[in-house]
């Protein structure tokens, strides 16, 4: 049985291609502030896309030397940015963006990716390269995608930059260095999507032997949050507050439909391994306590019947992942600690219990027994099936 401090059922909504046999959450992570975008972004041309082999963007420690005082940065408190952490294809590496101010390290301040080994939670490797953005593996877990302020690189498991993809316009006054929100490879490894703080999702291609600009899709007037690739490769999704789930074609990157019928504003999508696309939603940012709204989850089938499911605790679904049998949803919120799982055959939703800080971005380990989260104040965190344990600090 997979801990809880509190359970709800009723009849199933979410609807599972068959039913498979349930499975533990075991093991992991022995001992060893950010909040969500709330400016639109303002409407304009946007820049073409760019990509080039190689290291090609000064790292901002570089570019600040000799500014004096006015290239200073704020000090970041947290010991991870909370929007992105990801399990490696083979579920050997967590991957997260440890962005480490004078609470660990004295005076000095410096932020990059780390990789922890899933089996003990010890630091295998950590990258010194200024980026706490979105992180995705490539499919075939040889290399990483990485967000900063206003690009992407994409490196091998040792830190190398491959490819510097570049076009992403700044982000936006007050999000610090969380420019590029999310990241997905498509699962045949054809395209890696990329949403920036401008608004717009840019699409690469043939990364692994070469790195093509293939398109710019303009959704700022969602202002969006989170997209998704379907299983299949052909269908991107994406989420934001200020309309309807976009989604779009991404052979001829052009828009096929939207998914109207939530109740609240999109936060967050996700696919399923049966082609479901999970849509998280929450109450508008300029919301009041007086407000009833609350975190709602719905699932688009693939015949594109909408379902919802029962109502979460929270006032959002944030962020959301999916066990790889497709059986378990996990939801966690921006602005509470709650983390929630729902089990899609029967529509039983489980809380567990309440780590110390909050969480953040949430992935399954490919065998679904670990269920590892990003917390500001903790670190990298995984269920065990009874309670959090963080990884060692990187």
């Amino acid at each position: 049985m997979i801990g809880m401090s509190r359970r709800h059922g009723r009849r199933p909504v979410l609807g599972l291609l068959g039913v498979l046999p349930a499975a533990a959450l075991l093991g992991a992570c022995g001992p060893g502030g950010d909040a969500p975008p709330d400016e639109k972004v303002p409407s304009g041309s946007l820049a073409a896309s760019a990509c080039a082999e190689g290291a090609t963007v000064p790292r901002p420690s570089e570019s600040r030397q000799g500014d004096g005082e006015a290239g200073k940065v704020a000090p970041d408190e947290s010991v991870v940015a909370r929007n992105a952490i990801a399990v490696s294809p083979d579920g050997m590496l967590v991957a997260a963006g440890a962005s480490l101010g004078p609470k660990l390290r004295g005076d000095s301040e410096t932020a990059g990716t780390t990789l922890w080994r899933t089996a003990d939670g010890s630091v295998a490797t950590r990258f010194d390269n200024e980026l706490t953005g979105a992180i995705a593996w490539h499919p075939d877990g040889s290399m990483l995608a990485i967000g900063g302020a206003e690009h992407i690189e994409v490196t091998t498991l040792e830190g190398k930059v491959l490819w510097t993809l570049t076009g992403h316009s700044p982000p936006r006054e007050g999000h610090g260095n969380r420019g590029v929100q999310d990241l997905a490879f498509s699962a045949d490894g054809g395209t890696l999507a990329s949403l920036g703080a401008d608004g717009a999702v840019r699409l690469w291609t043939e990364l692994g032997t070469g790195c093509t600009p293939s398109g710019v899709l303009d959704v700022h007037d969602l202002r969006p949050l989170a997209l998704s690739i379907s299983p299949d490769s052909t269908t991107l999704a994406v989420a934001g507050t200020e309309g309807p789930v976009e989604l779009w074609d991404l052979a001829a990157a052009q828009r096929s439909r939207t998914v109207d019928g939530t109740e609240f504003p999109p936060r967050a999508v996700t696919y399923t391994p049966d082609g479901t696309l999970l849509i998280g939603a929450g109450v508008p940012l300029e919301h009041t306590s007086s407000d009833p709204a609350h975190a709602m989850l719905y699932a688009l089938s693939p015949e594109g019947e909408l379902q919802e499911a029962p109502p979460l605790p929270g006032d959002d679904a944030g962020h959301l992942a999916v066990s790889p049998d497709g059986r378990r949803i996990a939801v966690t919120s921006w602005t509470g600690a709650q983390v929630t799982l729902l089990d899609r055959s029967v529509d039983q939703l489980e809380e567990l219990s309440r780590p110390e800080g909050s969480p953040g971005a949430i992935d399954f380990s490919p065998d679904g027994s670990t269920l590892f989260s990003a917390s500001p104040t903790l670190g990298v965190i995984a269920w065990d099936g009874t309670d959090w344990t963080p990884c060692a600090l990187p």
